[in-house]
């Protein structure tokens, strides 16, 4: 029985990497300079034909870099993100504003992220500055108390202690600070980083508003509720709307058992997928990915 279970393994991983080529083609066929140029970012055609073309590129990587070796965690991840992005390309099929749907969740979760982000570099600065202040006081203590003969060595020993303290915290420029000092540092994320990322934001805020004014009147059955306020995503009506509903009932009971660390993921004899729970799952994704492939070749290069 194992042998034929390892047998339908291996047959399956092979099915799903032999996919590669014609996903690849498909990516070339829906991503040329010519639709790339003629993309337009109020057009819905534009976003289905352009996310068809990103998604085959994403899930071309996922047969290159997922299936050297199959583990419990990285079989369930991709089989949950090909269901969610089968989601979105059915959506397009019932309805292309979609595509201006999606460009909306595109700007939030553009705009989330580089906030997000703004206030990781503000705590960044505030916790380099610590440290800065900590080293001077440090090396401050270190003088008074040096002999000559071993001042050089408490310098040294002083910055390794700093050092380490900063390596246990979380930080995007430890290391950079080792080299340049945490003042200095502090002063390159403010002048550099920290503006980047407002200018970022300053644009995403601007094209929102764009978006607002020009593209949400053409959707707001979508994405608006009687009330007049924002929908929040949800999944599940997403997936009902798409008539997936079956599929994210299966896929969301082993995601959350398995992906999160729940009482249920962390107290419990099972902590891998079993041999023929691997084969569902690889099943799974062997015709999502035919799947994907179908519905990108329903697109004609003059699509958009």
């Amino acid at each position: 029985m194992m042998f034929d279970v390892g047998t339908q393994l291996g047959s399956l991983v092979g099915a799903i990497k032999a996919h590669r080529a014609t996903i690849d083609c498909e990516a070339r066929r829906l991503r040329t300079d010519e639709i790339l140029e003629r993309f337009d970012k109020r057009s819905q055609g534009s976003w289905c034909i352009a996310v068809m073309g990103d998604s085959l590129i994403r899930v071309r990587l996922f047969l290159e870099q997922n299936f050297h070796f199959i583990e419990t965690i990285g079989t369930v991840a991709v089989s949950r993100y090909l269901f969610e992005l089968s989601v979105w390309l059915h959506l397009f099929e019932r309805d292309e504003r979609y595509g201006l749907v999606y460009y909306g969740q595109l700007l939030d979760t553009q705009q989330k992220y580089f906030t997000d982000y703004l206030q990781q570099l503000h705590r960044e600065v505030g916790m380099l500055r610590a440290f800065d202040k900590k080293e001077q006081q440090a090396m401050r203590s270190a003088m008074d108390e040096a002999e000559s003969l071993d001042f050089g060595n408490r310098m040294r020993s002083v910055a390794s202690m700093i050092d380490e303290e900063a390596a246990r915290g979380f930080s995007l420029y430890a290391e950079q600070a080792k080299e340049n000092g945490y003042g200095f540092q502090a002063s390159l994320v403010e002048k550099k980083a920290i503006t980047q990322v407002e200018e970022a934001l300053t644009a995403l805020r601007a094209e929102r508003a764009d978006y607002d004014a020009k593209v949400l009147p053409s959707i707001r059955d979508l994405v608006l509720a009687k009330n007049g306020k924002k929908k929040r995503w949800e999944w599940k009506e997403m997936a009902d709307r798409a008539d997936l509903l079956p599929e994210y009932d299966f896929l969301y009971t082993f995601a959350s058992k398995l992906l999160h660390a729940t009482p249920a993921s962390i107290t419990t004899d099972q902590k891998n997928l079993e041999p023929q729970e691997f084969v569902v799952f690889l099943k799974y994704i062997n015709v999502k990915t035919l799947e994907l492939i179908d519905l990108a070749r329903r697109y004609p290069r003059d699509a958009a």
